[in-house]
């Protein structure tokens, strides 16, 4: 009976958890949208994407632990790679990496998202559209002007999520942007976020999410082909050991 009870009361919780999201997205898309636009800087996106990622934990009750984190230097400029389960991934980031702004690669089609787009569209992010590789090689510039800026970048190796945790094929994209960019790649295992929203469903709960952090991987310029697979094996391996599930 009380199980019952307790699943009704969260079916009854669960539109003013949305409501409350969305409002909160919209509310910070249109604010952030109009700050860059008065005062000109792009860069004040990313406290508000901070501030924003942790409200949206907060509302849906994600708990994150972190472990590694004492390991990165705060100045310094990374590439972070990370597996992708869920669309919570990025406010779970974003939340847990307070200390650096990051920019995302993401796909060119979420600008058509009401009210979420206009934000994104004019933030620093990097859009890119997938199917096509004039966009793909223009992401990567703009990724490597980014990190020239002493922006870090975010990447999702796998370009798409993951429909039951476990870590797919990586694609070439984010070893690239190491190649030109030579800057030092941060493995990062997110363990648990596909419970929390799983892929192309629309129904999300709290719960714990751990983050693995793992030590900067840090190699010479220039990397050949077999230096960029290597990299991209111990990148992947060092996610997948992480991930309850591999």
């Amino acid at each position: 009976m009380l199980v019952k009870l307790i699943r009704f009361l969260k079916t009854c919780f669960f539109p003013v958890q949305f409501f409350v999201i969305i409002s909160v997205t919209v509310i910070y898309s249109i604010t952030v949208a109009l700050a860059m636009f008065i005062f000109r800087n792009k860069h004040l996106f990313f406290p508000f994407s901070r501030q924003w990622s942790k409200i949206l934990l907060f509302i849906t009750g994600v708990k994150v632990k972190v472990n590694g984190q004492e390991i990165l230097y705060v100045n310094e400029t990374y590439i972070f790679i990370t597996n992708h389960s869920s669309l919570f991934d990025i406010p779970i980031i974003l939340g847990t990496l307070t200390n650096y702004n990051v920019a995302i690669i993401y796909k060119k089609e979420l600008e058509k998202v009401p009210f979420f787009g206009i934000g994104l569209k004019a933030s620093p992010f990097i859009p890119v559209v997938r199917e096509d590789p004039r966009s793909s090689l223009t992401s990567i510039e703009n990724a490597v002007e980014s990190i020239n800026k002493g922006i870090s970048v975010l990447v999702f190796p796998e370009g798409t999520r993951s429909k039951d945790g476990k870590v797919g094929e990586f694609k070439r994209g984010a070893f690239l942007l190491a190649s030109r960019s030579g800057m030092p790649i941060v493995p990062i295992a997110i363990n648990g976020s596909w419970k929390i929203m799983p892929n192309k469903k629309l129904f999300f709960s709290g719960g714990v999410v751990d983050i693995t952090i793992h030590s900067p991987i840090r190699f010479t310029l220039p990397l050949d082909r077999n230096s960029e697979k290597k990299l991209m094996n111990d990148v992947y391996s060092s996610i997948k050991d992480s991930l309850e599930n591999g």
